[in-house]
């Protein structure tokens, strides 16, 4: 078991019913971590002995203080004639004191806001001057002890070794998917304009849906249900924006906690922005940070750069508190641009004077988020130069830029350069591990599955394979030290690996794997359902596909229904957030029954899907639009099975416009998918008579596929083969009988390569071009020449099974 001791330090009447709570709190937090091998001891007043404190041996409160790793100081209005605030100080000086040898315990000091006309006692006066000019220790104010719990959670779980996930989402703190407490009475989220906006459009909407469900209980024949479904759908739209708000809102708190510990230097006007932030007032904060006079003073203390070092450094901070203020009063497209201002702004001063290289990270980081690849890529860039130039930069800070520089590269799919970039955090997490941290094994499992992902991405499965059995194995040994903490991880490595093994062939490990992953899921959404109802349906979903390869169509589809049922009710509750996950469910399930014969749902399934899509298109097109295109095709295809062909086509063109509208603003990313709609649509067209049409498109799929293999083989070479195998199929039935052989050959050295690399996979598509290729050279008379290339590719086949 790891101890981690906690100190609160107060007056003993003032406090006693704070001190009181704070303890209930701590042992929630025990009730969720002693399972997980962790404890926290905390010690207050009422701990030690009463002789302690009457016989002034102070002693003892001093040695639990120096064995301490958190000290919170708490100080209220007091009296210069009480002893008590005068032995809170000392206590503070204790923790000091051993701070500054051992850099440990973190001080937290606190003073609670007093109602105005109100001041505190001249002995707790003289001490926050004290801090101010001689300590320069920052303090925080609170009005609530909600505020310190929120503190204490957020500081706790910084820590690697105790690790959790702190969240706010409708007033509530939550730990783990833990409710723990209210935030309502916290100044920084009580007094935000908008959350208490947005607070009270949904309790409006929820009390106007309220009496609309009375009326249409009443009268069902009425318009009620109408007005019901369209309250429901703007109440979702508001929850969502505020679950987005309430984190920006907390990110701001942690950010502004953090700045407080000892050692920090800050500003006066930023030291006075967090005082505001305390107190909710975030006009005032960011006028101080806003102010232009400090601009001009930082552009003066460039010319003496050595003499203003900490002048920069403190006005970088406090342009990184305003960035965390712009983000806490709202997502939206203003403040977005406000931030990259900002950080445009710094990064250049960071960059120019070679200090605070984690801005560059944080902007890099953003702009990801904002899906500007390539311009994060870039700044990205600059700050790997600078680590480049710096020897003593650490190996954690290394792996952060690199696992970022890999997910630029492959948002547009260049998988290569991305390749590089995790095989580096990979290197370095494996060097880390061998210290036996659980943290470090994480990691390690963490970036085994992005480097596994890119591999499967790009058809390597043999390399992937051995990664995520690397992730697998770390992540089932840290379940069994912690089931609560990992085995979230475990459920998702399984999921992982079942999808390489199912697309590999190797149905009944996959299977086996899948159920794991599905029954941690159970067991997770029993106890919290919200947290993990999408990943239970995601779990329904992936071995109800791998049911469908084996034939199990009737446990399949109640699989699939399962996951549709849930992610319906999680739509209701959230159309913003859960529509996405409904509409892969009905495509899973309109797949499912497409397959075995029942069109007409499927059908409905897939324009369900479709109609979600278009909406979600509308709201959000950089994000959507990918998706609708493919929701076209799956529809289409379906619409072209059952001979309704002009629809068909319809829906083929609307997905080959997008893709290719969304190709030529990024090509690295949605060629592939152009290449697909170019061979959908020429595939109907050639079914439908268009045979001139259908040949450029083929043609054009074709060239696409060949730039893409000759700059990534890994990745494109299977969708080359198919490209020319599907036009040497229409040449072949237009007589163009040259062609269509140089092409059929051409993707039968292609997949008979690819098959001795992965026969369960290729040997199947190596069958067919060669079926394809023997039928022409029957059709042309060379019979002989077609028996003899069936033998040798039946004797190949032989070879690749007996290897397996």
């Amino acid at each position: 078991m790891k101890y981690i001791k906690l100190f609160i330090a107060s007056s003993i009447i003032e406090f006693a019913q704070e001190r009181a709570s704070l303890s209930d709190f701590i042992r929630s937090l025990n009730d969720i971590y002693v399972p997980r091998g962790i404890y926290f001891q905390l010690t207050i007043c009422e701990d030690l002995s009463n002789a302690v404190a009457k016989d002034r041996k102070q002693a003892e409160y001093n040695q639990t203080i120096r064995e301490a790793q958190y000290f919170y100081i708490l100080f209220g209005r007091g009296s210069d004639r009480a002893d008590d605030a005068i032995y809170t100080i000392e206590e503070f000086d204790t923790a000091l004191d051993q701070f500054r040898k051992a850099g440990a315990p973190k001080i937290y000091t606190y003073f609670r806001q007093l109602p105005e006309g109100e001041s505190a006692s001249k002995n707790i006066r003289d001490f926050m001057n004290r801090l101010d000019q001689e300590i320069g220790h920052y303090y925080s104010t609170f009005c609530n002890v909600d505020t310190l719990k929120l503190n204490m959670l957020l500081e706790l779980t910084r820590d690697q070794t105790v690790g959790g996930t702190v969240k706010v989402e409708d007033g509530m703190a939550s730990l783990d998917g833990h409710k723990m407490f209210s935030v309502a009475d916290i100044p920084l989220y009580s007094k935000n304009e908008t959350v208490q906006k947005l607070l009270a459009q949904k309790a409006q909407l929820e009390d106007e849906m309220g009496k609309l469900a009375l009326e249409y209980a009443k009268n069902p024949a009425g318009d009620a249900m109408q007005r019901l479904l369209a309250n429901s759908g703007q109440r979702n739209k508001i929850a969502e924006q505020l679950h987005t708000l309430e984190m920006d809102v907390l990110q701001l708190f942690r950010q502004s906690t953090e700045k407080r510990q000892l050692g920090q230097s800050l500003n006066w006007r930023e030291r006075d922005a967090l005082q505001m932030i305390d107190m909710g007032n975030y006009e005032a904060a960011r006028t101080l940070l806003e102010d232009q006079t400090w601009k001009k003073e930082i552009r003066q203390a460039e010319e003496i750069i050595e003499i203003k070092k900490d002048a920069i450094l403190e006005y970088i901070s406090g342009q990184k508190t305003l960035i965390d203020t712009y983000k806490a009063e709202g997502n939206t497209a203003e403040n977005a641009r406000k931030v990259i201002a900002v950080y445009e702004d710094i990064t250049a001063l960071a960059a120019k004077h070679h200090m605070e290289p984690d801005v560059l990270y944080d902007y890099a980081s953003f702009l990801y988020n904002q899906r500007q690849y390539q311009k994060s890529l870039e700044i990205a860039q600059r700050l790997e130069h600078w680590y480049a130039l710096e020897p003593d930069t650490s190996a954690v800070r290394r792996a952060k830029l690199y696992n970022l520089i890999g997910l630029d590269y492959s948002a547009q799919n260049d998988f290569l350069t991305a390749k590089k970039a995790y095989q580096e955090v990979l290197k370095i997490y494996r060097d880390l591990a061998g210290k036996d941290s659980d943290v470090y094994q994480l990691n390690l499992a963490n970036s085994c599955n992005n480097l596994a992902i890119l591999f499967f991405d790009i058809g390597s499965f043999k390399e992937a394979e051995k990664l995520y059995r690397e992730a697998l194995k770390i992540h089932r040994d840290l379940a069994e030290k912690s089931s609560d903490a990992y085995l979230p991880y475990l459920a998702n490595s399984c999921n992982n690996l079942a999808t390489l093994l199912r697309n590999t062939g190797s149905f009944k490990e996959a299977e086996k794997l899948y159920r794991e992953a599905l029954k941690i899921h159970r067991d997770l959404a029993e106890k919290s359902s919200d947290a993990y109802l999408p990943y239970l349906a995601n779990s329904c979903n992936n071995l109800a596909d791998l049911l469908c390869n084996t034939g199990s169509f009737k446990e399949a589809e109640e699989l699939c229904r399962e996951a549709l049922k849930i992610c319906s009710d999680l739509a209701e509750k959230n159309s913003d957030a859960y529509l996405p996950y409904l509409a892969r469910s009905c495509n899973n399930l309109a797949d499912l029954l497409c397959n075995t014969g029942f069109f007409k749902e499927s059908e409905e399934l897939y324009r369900e899907a479709l109609k979600i899509y278009r909406s979600l298109a509308e709201k959000n097109p950089d994000a959507y639009l990918p998706d609708l295109a493919l929701s076209c095709s799956n529809l289409a295809s379906l619409l072209q099975d059952v001979h309704s062909f002009k629809e068909a086509e319809k829906l083929h063109r609307e997905a080959l416009k997008i893709r290719r509208d969304l190709a030529e603003k990024n090509p690295d990313v949605y060629l592939p998918s152009l290449a697909i709609s170019c061979n959908n649509l020429a595939y109907l067209l050639s079914d439908t008579g268009s045979s001139k049409e259908a040949e450029e498109l083929y043609r054009e799929a074709l060239k696409i596929c060949s730039d893409l293999a000759e700059k990534n083989s890994d990745a494109y070479l299977p969708y080359l083969a198919r490209s020319c195998n599907n036009l040497a199929y229409l040449l072949s039935d237009i007589d163009s009988f040259k062609e269509a052989e140089e092409l059929y050959r051409e993707a039968l050295k292609i997949r008979r390569n690819l098959a001795e690399e992965n026969p369960k996979v290729y040997l199947p598509k190596l069958q067919l071009v060669c079926d394809n290729l023997t039928a022409l050279l029957e059709k042309t008379g060379r019979r002989e020449e077609a028996d003899s290339l069936r033998r040798e590719v039946a004797e190949f086949y032989q070879k690749q099974l007996a290897q397996q």
